[in-house]
């Protein structure tokens, strides 16, 4: 079962850009964010629609998962801080 740090990786080595440390997880899944999107939504710049980044914490498997198809999912996962990056 991969802990959040290590999802962050696998998102960090697929995308190629480092992953914000502050996400959230529930038993399966792992939903983290690109630092530039974190950066972006503090200059006041929001992205609408869209999808989350959902690395599966069983398989390391990275999903796509559209904003308002899992709402109601994400809602329910609990927020994680990893280490420093």
């Amino acid at each position: 079962m991969l802990t959040f740090d290590e999802a962050r990786q696998v998102a960090a080595k697929h995308f190629g850009e480092p992953f914000a440390r502050e996400g959230l997880q529930d038993d399966t899944a792992c939903l983290v964010t690109p630092q530039r999107v974190v950066d972006d939504e503090a200059r006041g710049l929001v992205m609408v629609g869209g999808s989350w980044i959902v690395v599966d914490r069983e398989t390391g498997v990275i999903h796509q998962w559209p904003h308002l198809d899992n709402l109601e999912r994400v809602g329910t996962m609990r927020e994680v801080k990893g280490e420093q990056a």
